[in-house]
């Protein structure tokens, strides 16, 4: 490894460490990106034309690290300090490394140019982008991502590979259910890695495609052993060995089970009503379920005491319905609460789904966790499982038209002003959030919504 002098405008602005000339050129560019990403250095910076071979590496990057420390002390900003200790972890990872490889500080961000894994860094974005993933997970994704340069061999480069992976998982953010294309996009990161793993042989994802029942679903997990664990929720009577759904896939690393396989197991009740709504609430406690065990992770620093109390008295609130049911098959009681026991129940989880989502529309510095709810939770639960209850079974729709964006000019009767909470920066007809939403029964709006109006910053 050599250090190459860099100059900005004539004036010394410190070194880049590469192998080469090119590589180097292509580093001191990408760091000039990273420290100003508003300035072009097209004709302003300048690389020495021969590096100084290091007597050691590890030395170099003690000087570096001493170098940040003045920095940090005397400095009123952080982006150069913050650029050398970028080099003195390179340096320190290099001296280690069993390959060396070529322009590692040149593989950056792919909009700072360089020489790494284009696609990698590309893909790993939307998490570098997002305000509310943590910093150390951040520096940690880059870190990593930065070993990938144009010459790095396969063995090295899957290893990095495996070691993002590891840091997505152990954050909450890779999606549990391993979707191929995840409509959510912290998800797609760990989309993508997952699809490099599997091809490469170090990941193995069994989805059990075509298990429909119990019988075949013990003869899938037989080579796995202990690999699976159950969820159940009422079902329609049918032949044969009682149905199964999956849920989540068998994940291994290896032989070691990452994440065991997870289904839903039918259980027969002859009672159309009661499977109806035991299913709609069996949906929305999953999808809170899959939110609680990853995002929700990143979500909940946020939070205020009063917003995570939404999350915790739905679930007690469905899981005392269905504990309730349960209870009453195998006693012989009544399976089905009361019709306005029912409606209540409905009104109640959508109105704690919409009142998260408000939440996460607020706290968060910025709008990636409450677009991923969004996608994972909400959409879901508001039009395909409680919504779609609450519409066929009680008739009462959830109004349309009183959304976010909508002008509230047009909405009278159909909205109030939420009085607690953020105050908009300023005023506007423009509906920003909802907070629970507007009932229509027969066309008439039987609730109001309480939305936040007005800009907000």
């Amino acid at each position: 490894m050599k250090r190459w002098e860099v100059k900005v405008d004539g004036a010394n602005a410190g070194h880049v460490y590469a192998d080469t000339a090119d590589a180097a050129r292509r580093a001191a560019h990408a760091a000039f990106k990273r420290v100003r990403p508003d300035q072009d250095p097209a004709g302003r910076l300048r690389v020495g034309r021969e590096g100084e071979e290091l007597e050691s590496e590890a030395k170099e990057a003690q000087a570096v690290i001493s170098q940040v420390y003045e920095g940090l002390r005397l400095l009123p900003g952080m982006e150069a300090p913050a650029e050398k200790l970028r080099n003195a972890l390179l340096l320190i990872e290099s001296s280690v490394a069993r390959d060396s490889m070529e322009g590692v500080v040149g593989a950056s961000r792919p909009r700072g140019g360089g020489g790494g894994d284009t696609e990698l860094q590309e893909a790993l974005q939307p998490l570098l982008d997002s305000k509310c993933v943590p910093s150390q997970v951040k520096a940690r994704l880059k870190g990593l991502a930065e070993w990938v340069g144009l010459n790095t061999p396969e063995a090295e480069r899957r290893k990095v590979e495996v070691k993002l992976f590891q840091a997505l998982w152990e954050s909450g953010l890779i999606d549990f259910r391993l979707d191929d294309e995840p409509t959510c996009e912290l998800h797609k990161p760990g989309a993508f890695l997952v699809r490099r793993l599997v091809r490469a042989g170090d990941l193995r994802v069994e989805r059990f495609d075509g298990v429909r029942n119990l019988d075949e679903l013990r003869e899938a997990l037989a080579p796995f052993r202990v690999a699976a664990e159950q969820r159940w929720s009422f079902v329609r009577p049918r032949e044969g060995p009682a149905g199964v759904t999956a849920l989540r896939p068998l994940v291994l690393f290896g032989e070691r089970v990452l994440q065991k396989a997870r289904f839903m197991r039918g259980v027969s009740l002859d009672d159309e009503e009661a499977v109806a709504l035991d299913q709609a609430l069996f949906d929305v406690r999953e999808r809170l379920a899959l939110w609680n065990d990853g995002l929700g992770r990143l979500a909940d620093p946020f939070l205020k005491d009063t917003q995570r109390q939404l999350f915790t008295r739905t679930e007690k609130r469905i899981h005392a319905t269905r504990t309730h049911m349960a209870n009453a098959v195998k006693e012989g009681g009544d399976v089905l609460p009361p019709a306005t026991a029912r409606r209540d129940l409905t009104k109640f989880v959508l109105d704690q789904i919409y009142r998260i989502e408000d939440a996460l529309a607020h706290a968060p510095p910025d709008r990636s966790l409450r677009a991923a709810f969004g996608e994972l939770v909400f959409k879901d639960v508001v039009f395909r499982s409680a919504g779609a209850y609450l519409s066929q079974r009680c008739g009462i729709q959830i109004d349309t038209e009183v959304v976010e964006g909508a002008d509230t000019e047009g909405l009278v009767g159909r909205f109030k002003k939420e009085v607690g909470g953020p105050k908009p920066t300023r005023k506007s007809r423009r509906i920003h959030s909802v907070v629970v939403p507007c009932y229509l029964q027969d066309g008439t709006a039987i609730r109001p919504a309480s939305v936040r109006v007005g800009d907000y910053a």
